[in-house]
Order: C-alpha cells, then sequence, then structure tokens
C-alpha cells in the first residue's frame, strides 16, 4: 500500500507529474487517487523523487 504523509508534503507535485495516474494534487498537497494501480513502476520512481520522503 502507498500513502502520503500530508503532513510532511510540500506539495511541490514531483509525484503526480511523474505517476499521474497514481498520485493527484489537492488542496496543495499530494494524495493517492481512490482506486489506483498502486504496483505500476512509475511509484517507485515518485517515491524516490519525492524531496521531503513523503510517500512512503
Amino acid at each position: 500500500m502507498v500513502s502520503v504523509n500530508k503532513e510532511t508534503c510540500i506539495g511541490c507535485g514531483s509525484c503526480s507529474a511523474i505517476c499521474g495516474d497514481v498520485f493527484e494534487m489537492k488542496d496543495g498537497k499530494a494524495e493517492v487517487k481512490a482506486g489506483a494501480d498502486t504496483s505500476k513502476p512509475c511509484v517507485k520512481e515518485a517515491t524516490d523523487a519525492c524531496p521531503v520522503d513523503a510517500i512512503s
């Protein structure tokens, strides 16, 4: 399971830019789209790209 720590997230948008099928921006923060396939390879890329390690 993939989740975004909203307290840590700075809303840079890199995750949604890298993996828009899984991540979206809402109210200035990232979140995992409902029903998204979190096994996609781009999830790892987005996690690695997060500057504040908010995705786990």
